[in-house]
């Protein structure tokens, strides 16, 4: 287990009070980026979100020696060099054990897994990595079905990372990940704002504003339905502690509903979602299976993607079949989809 400095600890300490008090609509800002590369001591830093079932970038943000920017999507990237990358993925070792594992929060390094000469001899290495990587270290935020986010860091013709570097960004994570939580809980507010005055009935029929005593000021018939059925409430106010609290889950037989709380101004913004719990019954590879399946895929094509036997892919779905208290794969497809 590395050790900090004191040195490293007030670093790292005016880190996390400069990620606090951060006023930016981007989670991680390039100039943030940059702050972590300096933590780490690395040559390049990148955090980048994608979507691994669509096989697509959502968007990343780099930093190398003070020189950094930020890309949306897949632009700029040739189609025939984004699929090969998709191709290979597996053959990257860190990317290899947080797909088997679903572990993305845990920090690894290349080398926990393969030396630097195996690493080389790796396709993705070949394809991508040849003449800017040697030594890789990486962190992530918890994964969704849809999305994972990762932190990486990387050096050339210099020592690998050491157990320092490990516990810095061991010690970063839980704090890098209340950022992302409370940036997306600010967005969601002012979509539902945005929503509500511009009299979109789909999603303003799923937020309630309240005072800070919980007096509800505006609600669809829906919503206080919801939170009727979910809290109890007959007088119109919600209770304060729910309002203290950020997330909330509730449950009611098979359903539960996730209320998200923001503040907006004076009053208290809560994003209600009604979901289908039999869905998280489901192991993340039962899941991932479905996901195919909603993209139309067969067993076969679902196997050569998830590199597995097609065999395995049938007795994936017949677990789910089971868990989701369904008879095919159409209404099992058809339950996830509609949480989606």
């Amino acid at each position: 287990m590395g050790t900090l400095s004191e040195h490293d600890a007030s670093a790292l300490l005016a880190f996390v009070s400069e990620l606090r008090a951060l006023d930016d609509p981007l989670p991680f800002p390039p100039r943030l980026v940059a702050g972590l590369r300096a933590l780490v001591a690395a040559d390049f830093v990148n955090y980048g979100e994608v979507n691994p079932v669509a096989h697509s970038s959502i968007y990343h943000v780099w930093d190398s020696d003070g020189q950094g920017g930020v890309e949306c999507g897949d632009d700029g990237e040739p189609a025939c060099s984004r699929d090969y990358w998709w191709s290979v993925r597996l053959t990257h070792p860190t990317f290899r054990h947080r797909i088997a594992s679903g572990d993305w929060t845990t920090a690894r390094k290349v080398s926990d897994f393969v030396t630097l000469q195996e690493f080389r001899r790796t396709p993705i290495y070949e394809a991508f990595y040849r003449g800017y990587v040697d030594h890789w270290l990486d962190v992530g935020l918890s994964a969704e079905p849809q999305r994972t986010r990762l932190f990486v860091f990387t050096r050339l013709r210099k020592d690998d990372f050491d157990e320092r570097d490990r516990l810095v960004a061991a010690l970063l994570q839980p704090h890098l990940a209340e950022r992302a939580e409370a940036t997306e809980a600010a967005l969601r507010a002012a979509e539902a704002m945005a929503a509500i005055e511009d009299g979109t009935i789909e999603e303003a029929r799923r937020v309630v504003l309240c005072s800070a005593s919980g007096v509800i000021e505006f609600g669809s018939a829906s919503s206080r339905a919801l939170l009727r059925r979910y809290l109890g409430l007959e007088n119109g106010r919600v209770p304060t502690n729910v309002l203290a609290r950020r997330e909330l889950t509730l449950q009611n037989g098979d359903r539960s509903l996730q209320i998200r709380v923001a503040r907006t101004g004076a009053l208290y913004l809560l994003m209600l979602e009604e979901r289908d719990t039999r869905i998280e019954k489901l192991t993340p590879r039962e899941r991932e299976v479905l996901e195919q399946v909603l993209l139309g895929k067969g067993n076969d094509a679902i196997a050569l993607e998830l590199g597995i036997a097609p065999a395995t892919v049938a007795k994936h779905l017949e677990h789910a079949y089971r868990r989701l208290g369904v008879q095919n794969r159409t209404a099992a497809a058809a339950l996830l989809g509609s949480i989606r």
